[in-house]
């Protein structure tokens, strides 16, 4: 109650402080109108009336000693403009479209006459800004209801130049952004900032658009199609006022009432019957994995819209309010190779059901005065089912077993005064609040268990589940207040002075759990060894700790010719297929199960805008950000985060119809707090312990995890050399002390930009322009051991940090490594004990040994045995240094982080007029690197800032192979091209004007494949896809995809009774062709391990696809406007 009496304190004291002294102009909801008003020989008009009618009423202006005008804040619509001057004929334009954040030029040219004379100008305002150098594309409803777009927010912002798909999926069913967070600007698809009315709709942990949640990837968006006016995709050249992303930025506008009442009844329809039918995983002859089918994904929605002015209240005060319920599924079945229960089920309806709305007040308190208050929101459910994410969905001998339900949604409210001062002076003050939850519920409290040993059989089959596993309640607000002022004022030449503070305050509650009972970390095995004793790694606060669990079981020999006989482990039970099994730990947390984390975040910028004359703008501004985080036990903060902002503009010829610009920019990542759930709250996991499970007369399988099942230490196989091999030591993770390295600073990125843009006729405008994007520095986790060394010690240092080639932050390893053959040459028959074993290289003992640790040598990720290592320095390895941080003077053996994306880009826009518009865009460019960003495709990691790319050093055996090595990244994308069509009939249409209310509208979209790499298992973390082979993009690319999308409304005649009424009937198609492109293919060589040195199974299913384009589908509608 403090904090919150706190916050009204601010938002009080933050009004009452604008409405004294200050003002400022809010440019994210609303846009502007300038020009020049002159006769036919050019000279300057002053003194001119200038009549503004929009939506809200009408603004009347006045054209200053030089014939301009300008004016800003104006609710975005269409515009009629009317110029009176005595001496000269009433002008009239009409139709002037006004978009968010920009401001367009309406030149006038006045004839001489009689005021009584009216002249009516075919031209409209010219949607080149000279005075911004930002990069926006402004979509606004006028486009996306006249072409064909699905009926989502997220599809909209792929319109925009260069815009693609953050995530290409390394598996079938991989969770990740998904198609709603796209890669802007070579971002990975979390790096994007989406606001709404001021409102960040921007998940607070993960950066996502919406609801995001790590075991179900991008949920709801948060604002319903209904409601929105315009979508403004920010890509590049930030103003200063605008930051917090590395990616682009999304400005969502909603629509607001007017002097007319309009509103709209709908309801949309898409089938699972107007789907064709699509591949299926199953046809690719899949081996080791069963990935469900989707049969199609019928989608069903109704809209009621309401807007007007407060009966007695015209031009005063005006209202919109929005409902939208939906209802979206997946029809899906198993995969006909998966067990026979789960095969019975037939197909099953995957449902989401959601009750979006919204509302607005607008108050127009006096003409210069207007408060603003709007609350959106979209509480969402989906239905129980079985478990069918991912690569093993709907793989159950019990799938009743895996079957959950969850519930997820936002909701967001904000308020905002703007208030002009003077003439030239404006102000905005804003108090916004986001609210966002996911709660899932199990069906039972059975572990979640994936049965993987069939992978390691002749005839591989593929993997078993049961029980649901991994699932993350989680809930989060964020306060935020904004105060922005801009001023104009002349000093050689007109100056426009903005100037801001913002402030974030977030809360975020997580509970990262796991189905099963928790139950005490061993420190015996079935021998009754102490485990501490054979393995120094385990920590002692880890020994008897509550624990949860995620459990493989694998073959206890992955040998294809060796699993059905092998019986060198004792205890291990022998399946149906003959084969000894065991159950690992690949996941377990036993410190950190309940996080609160909070963030504060502040903002503040200055910014002129320079406009020398009518030829040359100069943009020069700077942005100041900080950013605090804390989790449990630690906090940080992230000071020193300046971003210059500098852009010029040159208009040739002066007429506002073309410009050439350059501009610079800095830009700062928010880092999202899954970095202070994890890092900062005490998380701890235990990975590795191994344990014979119990195989039940029902084929079921029980895990009892105790000292007496418990088999590290003990042997689990023998080669076909005869080598015998143990189970080796479990491993721990720990953010207890790490936190954040002081002197850590806040992760930015360079851009460079230049283009040129062109008015060819009033309503069409041609550009292009150049982007370098580089990243100087990153936020990473990183930590001192190599994966060799971690298997040794316990010594760790380590935290968040910005690694790099200079990084030293503890005692390096002093390092000898030997090969296998090697080993086996100084010890016949690779099992020696501490009492036989013989030295393979100089410096190697029975206690720095790796083999001791492991149970056998290392492996690369063709499951090839790379030898192992000693270590010379054992006791104080990994430990820290004597200098800053812990640094002992040599670097530790990172690298420097390289992401560089280069494009250039074209855009043909034409606004709608004489019955037709089209947008089309070309971008040509590349994505380099050895960092994909905040999330990674490779592996489909979701920890921003915290991946496993910088968690070890590379040490002497090279386990990580090529990681650190720059390539290709994963969403390169060397060509994307949009052309969007829409053609109206009218009266005057030539030959089809029988046909008046038809709209016809087309949509193509092409775009190159991505690169293909060779990825092992992490040789520590056992996860698919981290390591990769020969070099990223070493496989080659996926193919090139093309799609024909089809539009047509039809507003049906209703006599003249009914003029005020319109029914529209439409319909669209999507991929009219048909083209079903493979989108993504496995590009992993090694089953998800269970041991670090036990080879995994092969991953057979190589070079499989794991998505393709969505087939043919259609949509239908109907809609009643008044």
């Amino acid at each position: 109650m403090k904090s919150l009496r706190r916050m009204a304190g601010w938002v009080a004291a933050s009004i009452l402080l604008v409405i004294t002294m200050a003002g400022q102009q809010q440019t994210s909801i609303t846009g502007g109108l300038n020009g020049t008003v002159s006769d036919v020989s050019g000279a300057v008009i002053p003194g001119a009336t200038v009549t503004l009618v929009g939506p809200q009423g009408t603004r009347v202006l006045t054209t200053d000693s030089l014939g301009r005008y300008s004016t800003a804040g104006l609710t975005p619509g269409l515009y009629d403009v009317t110029v009176t001057k005595d001496g000269f004929m009433k002008l009239e334009s009409k139709h002037n479209e006004v978009v968010v954040n920009s401001s367009s030029t309406l030149n006038i040219t006045m004839q001489v006459g009689s005021l009584g004379q009216t002249v009516e100008v075919q031209a409209s305002a010219v949607a080149i800004d000279t005075q911004s150098t930002a990069i926006t594309s402004n979509l606004t409803d006028t486009f996306y209801n006249s072409v064909p777009m699905p009926r989502n927010v997220s599809a909209i912002f792929y319109a925009a130049p260069g815009v693609a798909a953050g995530q290409v999926a390394g598996s079938p069913g991989q969770i990740g952004p998904g198609q709603s967070n796209p890669s802007i600007g070579g971002s990975s698809g979390l790096e994007n900032l989406y606001v709404v009315d001021g409102v960040t709709i921007t998940d607070q942990a993960f950066g996502s658009i919406g609801t995001y949640n790590r075991y179900h990837g991008a949920l709801g968006t948060g604002i319903n199609l209904a409601f929105i006016k315009e979508v403004d995709v920010k890509t590049t050249a930030f103003e200063p006022q605008y930051g917090k992303a590395t990616g682009g930025i999304v400005q969502i506008v909603t629509k607001s009432g007017g002097n007319q009442y309009h509103g709209a009844i709908a309801a949309y329809f898409g089938p699972g019957a107007w789907y064709a039918s699509r591949y299926q995983y199953y046809q690719f002859g899949y081996r080791q994995a069963t990935p469900p089918s989707t049969l199609s994904s019928p989608q069903y929605d109704a809209a009621v819209e309401l807007g007007g002015y407060v009966p007695g209240f015209k031009d005063k005060l005006f209202f919109f309010g929005a409902f939208n319920p939906g209802l979206r599924q997946d029809i899906m079945r198993a995969n006909p190779n998966a067990p026979t229960p789960s095969v019975a089920l037939g197909a099953l309806q995957y449902s989401t059901t959601t009750v979006s709305w919204a509302g607005k007040l607008t108050y127009k308190i006096r003409p210069t005065t207007t408060f603003e208050a709007s609350a959106f929101g979209d509480p969402s459910r989906h239905n129980a089912q079985p478990l069918a994410v991912g690569i093993n969905g709907l793989s159950s001998l019990f799938p009743h077993t895996t079957a959950s339900s969850w519930t997820f949604g936002s909701r967001n409210t904000i308020a905002r005064l703007n208030h002009a001062i003077t003439s030239s002076w404006e102000a905005d003050v804003s108090y916004a609040y986001n609210y966002n939850h996911f709660n899932e519920y199990p069906a039972t409290t059975d572990y979640g268990i994936t049965d993987a040993s069939g992978n390691s059989l002749p005839q591989p089959t593929g993997s078993i589940i049961s029980g649901l596993g991994a699932y993350e309640p989680s809930k989060n607000n964020t306060y935020s207040i904004a105060v922005n002022t801009s001023k104009m004022f002349s000093f050689f030449g007109q100056h426009t002075f903005s100037a801001g503070y913002a402030y974030d305050h977030t809360n975020f509650l997580d509970e990262p759990s796991r189905s099963g009972a928790l139950f005490a970390i061993p420190n015996q095995n079935a021998n009754g060894q102490t485990l501490s004793t054979l393995f120094p790694n385990i920590p002692a606060r880890a020994i008897g700790a509550m624990t949860n669990a995620l459990f493989r079981i694998s073959a206890a020999n992955t040998d294809p010719t060796l699993t059905t006989t092998d019986r060198t482990c004792q205890q291990c039970p022998i399946n149906k297929n003959g084969q000894q099994i065991f159950a690992s730990i690949n996941r377990g947390t036993y410190q950190g199960l309940l996080v609160n984390a909070t963030g504060r975040y502040h903002t503040a910028y200055g910014n002129d805008v320079y406009q020398m004359n009518r030829f040359i703008t100069i943009n020069a501004g700077v942005r100041w950000e900080q950013e605090r985080i804390a989790g449990t036990l630690l906090s940080y903060t992230f000071t020193g985060s300046w971003s210059p902002r500098i852009g010029i503009n040159i208009d040739p010829v002066g007429d506002h119809k073309s410009k050439l610009f350059f501009n610079f920019g800095r830009n700062y990542w928010a880092m999202p707090l899954d970095a202070a759930i994890r890092q900062l709250g005490n998380e701890q996991d235990d990975t590795s312990y191994a344990f014979a499970p119990v195989i039940n007369s029902d084929g079921s399988i029980t895990i009892i995890p105790d000292a007496a099942h418990t088999l590290n230490g003990l042997p689990r196989s023998t080669s076909s050399s005869g080598v015998v091999s143990k189970f080796g030591a479990p491993s721990f993770v720990s953010s207890t002390g790490e936190g954040i390295i002081p002197g850590t600073k806040g992760e930015y990125e360079d851009e460079y930009v230049l283009g040129v843009e062109r008015q060819l006729t009033p309503t069409i405008v041609v550009k292009a322009r150049y982007t370098d994007r580089r990243l100087p520095r990153i936020i990473e986790d990183i930590g001192s051991q190599s994966v060799e060394g971690s298997t040794m010690t316990s010594n760790f240092n380590g935290g968040i940090s910005n690694p790099n080639k200079s990084t030293d932050i503890a005692i390096n390893e002093q390092e000898v490594t030997y090969t296998q053959a090697q080993f086996l040459a100084a010890n016949p028959g690779g099992n020696p004990s501490s009492s036989t074993y013989k030295a393979p290289v100089t410096g190697c003992t029975a206690s720095n040994d790796t083999f001791f640790g492991v149970g056998g040598p290392f492996i690369d990720g063709r499951n090839n045995p790379v030898g192992g290592a000693c270590f010379l320095n054992l006791a104080t390895m990994d430990g820290p240094g004597p200098g800053k941080n812990g640094a002992d003077g040599q670097p530790d053996g990172f690298v420097n982080p390289i992401r560089r994306y280069n494009a250039v880009e074209f855009e043909v826009d034409k606004r709608f007029s004489n019955h037709w518009l089209a947008l089309i865009n070309f971008r040509w460019g590349n994505l380099w690197g050895n960092y994909e960003g905040a999330y990674r495709n490779d592996n489909g990691q979701s920890d921003p800032g915290i991946s496993s790319l910088f968690d070890f050093t590379a040490g002497k055996l090279n386990l990580l192979g090529d990681q650190f090595t720059p390539g290709y990244l994963s969403t390169d994308r060397r060509t994307v091209g949009n052309l969007f069509l829409s053609y109206n009939v009218g009266s005057d249409t030539p030959f089809i004007h029988g046909a008046r209310g038809l709209t016809l509208g087309a949509g193509w979209r092409g775009q190159a494949g991505v690169p293909l790499s060779i990825l092992g298992d992490h040789p520590a973390y056992l996860n698919q896809g981290e390591i990769p082979i020969g070099g990223r993009g070493a496989a080659g690319r996926t193919p090139s995809t093309m799609q024909l999308d089809l539009h047509t409304d039809y507003n049906v005649p209703l006599g003249s009774r009914w003029e005020r009424y319109r029914l529209k009937l439409a319909m669209d198609m999507f991929n009219v062709t048909n083209s079903q492109f493979q989108t993504g293919r496995v590009q992993y060589t090694q089953t998800t391990g269970s041991f670090i040195g036990v080879p995994p199974a092969l991953n057979l299913d190589y070079n499989r696809p794991t998505g393709f384009q969505t087939p043919f589908y259609a949509r239908g509608s109907v809609r009643f406007e008044f």
